[in-house]
């Protein structure tokens, strides 16, 4: 086996990735707060390692570990022998002074599994569901590393092959969690808006949030039109061809066009009906911010005033500003900075793709940054 380490990050980093990512300067560099006092939680299947007092949601994530083991070793048909690591985290702050990778980790990364040492690390976020999805997300990754490594290896392929990422992610997304309303949402805009990516142009969105959402609504196309059965069989003929394409081809019996134009056929069917009587939004909709990424809205409105806090990225930092309505001109000002961030200590890291920035009825802002080690309500 190729000792190259591969390194499965969960569908928390591409969303975050696509939107963020280019745009954070401050407070790159891995910094370590503290020192870890690991513990050890041997399931059946697992080494769970954990820190403070963290045992009883440890107990919990061994759970759904080994629930997931039990269904993964059926839908895999493979079964995997060593025991698997499972390193959690109290916190994604702790989580991001992991040295298990030796890069900076960003905010949004959700878990990921390192494959030179079979390890799955993952922090908990607050959501038991949401940990619940990851530990899942990963274990998959895990299982399907071993499937394939052990089919190639039972046929001495020396240089082993690998699905695409799309395929890779989408099966994590597919056998780990349910389709969605964020699912739903980001699939319905990108069919509507005309930025949906049929199978032959994958590469096109490749690492983005969007091709984990096409991967995983691909694969239940596939279940439904040709049967769950190929899901797998896609794994068990990868072998075979040098191309994926070909192994869908191969599995499916069809050509790639007739595959493609059935899938994209599909989803307009199910959401150009919409267009009967709603709007896209730069008909019905008017823009009020002009600039960069805006995020967590809060309004704020008395007998005099109207206005609207949030925090955006302008110009590669990330700050909270207000706009507020004119009741003459019946327009919007432009965007007045409030909270300069993440030039300091104090407001380090503000968390853009969570709900991190609320206003009260009398109008005071409280908002939510990173600070040193810890988080801090402002």
């Amino acid at each position: 086996m190729n000792k190259k380490s591969f390194l499965f990050i969960s569908l928390f980093l591409i969303a975050v990735n696509l939107t963020t990512a280019q745009f954070y300067f401050f407070g790159r560099n891995k910094v370590t707060y503290e020192d870890f006092d690991w513990k050890l939680l041997k399931t059946d299947h697992f080494d769970i390692y954990y820190s403070g007092e963290f045992l009883e949601i440890a107990e919990i994530g061994a759970q759904y570990a080994e629930e997931a083991f039990d269904e993964y070793k059926v839908k895999f048909n493979d079964y995997i022998t060593r025991r698997i690591p499972l390193v959690f985290y109290n916190t994604h702050i702790q989580f991001q002074q992991t040295n298990i990778v030796p890069y900076f980790i960003p905010e949004g990364v959700g878990g990921f599994f390192e494959f030179l040492k079979g390890r799955v690390v993952i922090p908990y976020m607050g959501s038991l569901d949401k940990f619940r999805h990851v530990i899942r997300h990963e274990l998959v990754h895990v299982f399907m590393t071993s499937k394939l490594y052990n089919l190639q290896a039972d046929r001495r392929i020396a240089v082993k092959k690998m699905p695409p990422l799309w395929f890779v992610e989408g099966l994590a997304e597919y056998w780990s969690y349910h389709w969605d309303t964020q699912a739903e949402m980001i699939l319905r805009d990108a069919v509507l808006n005309n930025y949906f990516v049929p199978l032959k142009d994958m590469l096109r969105i490749y690492g983005s949030f969007l091709m984990y959402k096409e991967g995983q609504n691909f694969l239940m196309f596939v279940a439904e039109e040709y049967g769950e059965e190929k899901i797998l069989q896609f794994m068990e003929n990868i072998w075979r061809f040098s191309n994926f394409e070909d192994v869908i081809e191969y599995t499916l019996e069809e050509s790639i066009e007739e595959i493609d134009e059935k899938w994209t056929h599909s989803l307009k069917q199910k959401y150009y009906p919409l267009y009967t009587n709603k709007f896209p939004h730069t008909v019905k909709s008017k823009k009020i911010t002009q600039k960069g990424f805006n995020f967590s809205p809060a309004v704020y409105q008395d007998q005099s005033t109207k206005e609207i806090y949030f925090i955006g990225n302008h110009d590669g930092y990330a700050s909270v500003f207000k706009i507020i309505y004119d009741e003459d001109s019946k327009s919007w000002s432009e965007s007045i900075k409030i909270v300069q961030g993440e030039r300091s200590e104090v407001f380090e890291s503000f968390h853009l793709m969570e709900l991190s920035l609320s206003v009260s009825n009398n109008g005071k802002v409280a908002f939510v940054s990173k600070s040193g080690g810890s988080d801090a309500i402002h």
